[in-house]
Order: structure tokens, then sequence, then C-alpha cells
């Protein structure tokens, strides 16, 4: 029954001209609003799934561009392991790491006024042999000194640097302790 009186309503409503003009106007935008969403849907579709597959292709970039940095950095970590092991087993005494340590010097005119050193008493997995050096040059030269300890034949690292300038500007005053990994002797 509510159908048969909304179908009446509507014939009396359209009876008056501006309804009908109105309902005319509402079914040319319908029309028109559907043929520009039959056009327009198929390209959105179409671009949506490219831009889908470009970022798929990024992605798949970015896992081999960090899959190849992981290699990279594997394989560099392999290299510094198998030196590191080399350096720990090279096994120098004193006297060769003060051998090594004024061959060092001597190529970067660093002077080495005194030097100590101590065995290491701990418990860990590698005997140390730290020494302590009071050594005197131009900053460059110590700062290249100390940036060339680690590439002796051993295990060696700079644990502190105390530099302070001299009377003389030009040089520099410094205590420099270094040690030295060693394996632990059996």
């Amino acid at each position: 029954m509510e159908v048969v009186s909304l179908l009446a309503e509507l014939r009396y409503c359209l009876r008056h001209r501006w309804a009908r003009s109105g309902l005319i106007a509402a079914a040319i935008g319908i029309a028109a609003l559907t043929g520009v969403t039959a056009l327009w849907w198929p390209a959105h579709s179409e671009q949506n799934a490219l831009e889908q597959q470009i970022s798929a292709k990024r992605r798949a970039l970015a896992r081999a561009q960090q899959s190849d940095e992981l290699a990279r950095v594997y394989q560099r970590a392999q290299k510094d392991v198998a030196s590191l092991e080399g350096k720990l087993r090279h096994g120098a005494t004193q006297a060769q790491l003060v051998q090594s340590f004024a061959r060092l010097a001597r190529k970067h005119g660093v002077r080495i006024v005194s030097e100590t050193y101590e065995e290491g008493r701990n418990a860990a997995a590698q005997a140390t042999l730290s020494a302590e050096l009071a050594v005197q040059a131009p900053y460059p030269a110590l700062r290249d000194f100390l940036r060339e300890v680690a590439t002796l034949p051993t295990w060696s690292e700079v644990h502190e640097a105390r530099i302070e300038s001299a009377q003389d500007k030009a040089l520099q005053k410094g205590r420099i302790r270094i040690v030295t990994y060693r394996l632990k002797s059996a």
C-alpha cells in the first residue's frame, strides 16, 4: 500500500513544471556521473595496480640491497676475525713489542721518552701486556702514530691517550697506554 501511495504522490508532484525539470536534471546528472565513473574506474584500477607493482619492485630492490650489504659486512667481518686470530696467534714478546713501538715511532717522528710494561694478571681468555709510553712529538705525528698502532702484527689497542702541550708549542707531550692481547699459555 505504501508503494501505491508513493507513486500517487510522485505523479502528483510531476504535474508541476519545476519538479519535472528537477527530475530530468537529476536523471541527466546520474547518467553523466555513471558515464564518468565507467570511464574513470578502469584507469583508476590500472593506476593502483601499477603503484602496487612499483612498491613491490622497490621493496624487492631494498631487500636485495640489504642482502648485498649484509653479505659485504659478513665478508668484512670474516676477514677481520681472521686477521684478529692471526694477530692473537702472533704472540709477541715484550722485546718484540718494544721494537715494534720503536719502529713505528721512528716512522712518524715520535720520540719515546720512557716506557713501562706490565703483564696482565686477569683470568680472561687472552693474556695481556700493557705498555705505557711517554711520548713527545708534533700533534700530526702523534695522531698518525696512534692511528697505526692497529696495523702492528700484534693485536694491540690504544686504551688511553693523554696529550698536552709542551713548553715548545710545536711539540705535544703524551702518555699512551697500549694493551696487547696474546693467547693465554696453557
